[in-house]
């Protein structure tokens, strides 16, 4: 098949080859299907693109939506809108562009499928760039790396309760880098989301503590087996006074089992299965 994947260049060089397109776009082409990437900021966005001539249209999380294509008019390709900070922006963009021409929609928080034409499809990392580097000590108890967004109080706090390690917006390779130095990495999603620092986590071969959602159970995490979940911040400061009660090592291999189930390569083989066999 011919695949077009739709997305804004990075604005981040150091992250640019992270950019969710450049991803997709390397696990299509594993899967043996011709696949290209374009949008605002791409060297071949003033080309002009036959949207007839694809298979499939895969549109991604955009920053500014007013240069995409209208693909009303384009019947051949079943297109597919992948929504992927609903939890961030609301479903209402999503619903917007979604008007635009596209037949399904693809939602990465289970919450938000609530309509026939919705599907589950969830985050996942790009074990291509990110895994385990046994050049790098693990000098870190705890660390984050992340952005504040909501947390910055709590994330401060944490520092002066655990000396835990801030790498706040550290991007790309440094990410990397950054979370294979901690032997716990610290996790809070924003709302209802699954967020990609949990795959990218257990894909490094750290040890996962995170706050609990019953996504995480339907994705195969299951705490004090593969990570550490807690429900409440009062459960989360007995677990990291407690940390060395807890057999790291178990937990994190199995953390690294669980990831070879959530990468592109095999995110993109379900998507295939479920909607074109």
């Amino acid at each position: 098949m011919r695949v077009l994947i739709i997305q804004e260049n990075g604005r981040h060089d150091k992250n640019r080859d992270f950019r969710e397109c450049f991803s997709l776009q390397r696990a299509f082409k594993y899967h043996g299907h011709e696949t290209i990437v374009w949008g605002l900021g791409h060297q071949n966005f003033k080309d002009k693109i036959d949207f007839h001539s694809f298979d499939i249209i895969f549109n991604l999380e955009n920053y500014g939506d007013n240069w995409l294509p209208d693909l009303r008019n384009v019947n051949k390709p079943r297109k597919f809108l992948w929504s992927i900070d609903a939890h961030y922006r609301g479903i209402q963009p999503f619903e917007n562009n979604f008007k635009k021409g596209y037949n399904i929609l693809l939602h990465s928080t289970k919450d938000y499928v609530t309509q026939s034409y919705h599907q589950w499809f969830p985050n996942c990392y790009d074990h291509t760039l990110i895994y385990p580097k046994e050049n790098i000590e693990k000098r870190y108890k705890f660390g984050f790396c992340g952005n504040y967004a909501n947390r910055k109080d709590l994330l401060e706090s944490l520092v002066q309760k655990f000396n835990m390690k801030l790498d706040i917006f550290v991007i790309g390779n440094d990410m990397v880098n950054a979370i294979n130095s901690y032997h716990c990495h610290f996790n809070k999603n924003i709302f209802n989301d699954i967020n990609y620092r949990s795959f990218e986590t257990i894909g490094c071969k750290t040890l996962l503590l995170t706050n609990y959602n019953s996504q995480y159970e339907m994705l195969g995490f299951k705490h004090n087996v593969n990570c550490l979940m807690y429900h409440n911040m009062e459960e989360c400061y007995d677990i990291m006074k407690n940390i060395d009660n807890y057999d790291i090592e178990r937990i994190r291999n199995g953390g690294w089992e669980l990831s070879s189930q959530h990468n592109y390569f095999v995110r993109v083989k379900q998507f295939l299965d479920v909607n074109f066999k």
